[in-house]
């Protein structure tokens, strides 16, 4: 029930964002995001396009891109990158870090507000003014650990 309510919201927040910037409202921008934010995964967009794919008739691999940009540029989604992988979307803008796995290329959010109180020294700062941060742990999930040690 939490999730649904996370995604509620979120959709409620698409529908301000899209009248604050004159965008319309499409069904495939509804579904992308219904389907983006009832996941915890963070998908890839390949995957987000095998799963809308079934619920939208004719989208295309372009679309479901494209769709997911834009709601990064408006700051309603936000792309985790990873060197070794494709991007990753989530649809959780708050503040938070993820683990990454370098096994499996999963990705977990991290909440823990003690990762939140980290003091950017000022030479790392000089004339850069931080607006916010996260932090992206790599590492081996359980899972990958335990195909290792055996």
């Amino acid at each position: 029930m939490k999730r649904q309510r996370f995604v509620d919201v979120k959709m409620v927040k698409l529908e301000s964002f899209c009248r604050e910037q004159g965008l319309a409202l499409t069904v495939q921008r509804r579904i992308i995001l219904e389907t983006l934010a009832a996941r915890t995964d963070h998908p890839t967009a390949d995957q987000l396009y095998d799963t809308v794919k079934g619920l939208i008739r004719g989208i295309s691999r372009t679309t479901v891109y494209r769709v997911l940009e834009t709601f990064v540029g408006l700051g309603v989604i936000a792309k985790v990158s990873n060197p070794r992988a494709k991007a990753r979307f989530d649809a959780d803008t708050g503040r938070h870090h993820h683990l990454i796995c370098i096994g499996c290329d999963a990705v977990m959010d991290c909440h823990d507000e003690r990762l939140n109180g980290i003091e950017i020294p000022a030479e790392v700062q000089a004339g850069f003014e931080i607006k916010d941060f996260s932090l992206a742990i790599t590492g081996l999930c359980g899972s990958c650990r335990l195909e290792k040690a055996h």
